[in-house]
């Protein structure tokens, strides 16, 4: 897993497919992109028992992918390990791969055709899940649609956020503290 190369994507400029030869077959097999590549649906990395695993629900994925990270997907590592657990799912309220979020915005399917399944399938057996996408993830409605599929799809008490912007939306990962506490989502709900 090489942590130090943060990848970047634009839909006009994508980064090329990687070499999977060297790459651990469990992350490929476990990391899921649309045909063409322009929406990634989950990005998956491990380090100890696969079974006990955390999901990070970002607003959308930049460049990382089966053989690199991006500065967000190598601070969601950091916090699973931290916490404990041994392998981390990345998912994404929008599947499309863009480093600027105004690209989502330009977009005809930003969500993507097959992002709504996986999220359903990865967060049922997920030991926590921490929603994260920040303000622009609730554009378009999808943050109330994200809701709707984990209260659809996994317990309310597994599901937590590092706090709420102004808007309510839930905080971005990458400027919390290792020592931030962890809030349950779904307060009401629990």
């Amino acid at each position: 897993m090489k942590r130090e190369s943060f990848q970047k994507a634009s839909q006009a400029k994508l980064p090329p497919q990687p070499d999977l030869v060297c790459v651990d077959p469990i992350v490929v097999e476990n990391t899921r992109f649309s045909k063409d590549r322009t929406h990634r649906y989950t990005l998956y990395r491990h380090w100890g028992d696969q079974n006990n695993y955390c999901v990070f629900i970002g607003m959308n994925p930049s460049g990382a992918d089966e053989a690199a990270v991006d500065r967000t997907v190598n601070r969601c590592i950091n916090f699973a390990q931290d916490w404990g657990f041994g392998a981390l799912y990345m998912l994404n309220a929008f599947g499309l791969r863009a480093t600027l979020p105004a690209e989502l915005l330009i977009s005809a399917d930003p969500v993507g055709p097959d992002n709504n399944y996986w999220i359903g399938e990865i967060v049922q057996q997920a030991a926590r899940v921490v929603v994260a996408w920040g303000k622009e993830g609730g554009a378009r409605g999808r943050g109330e649609e994200v809701e709707q599929l984990l209260l659809d799809r996994c317990t309310a008490d597994r599901v937590f956020c590092f706090g709420r912007n102004k808007d309510g939306s839930p905080k971005h990962p990458l400027y919390q503290s290792a020592k931030q506490p962890l809030i349950p989502y779904f307060e009401e709900r629990v």
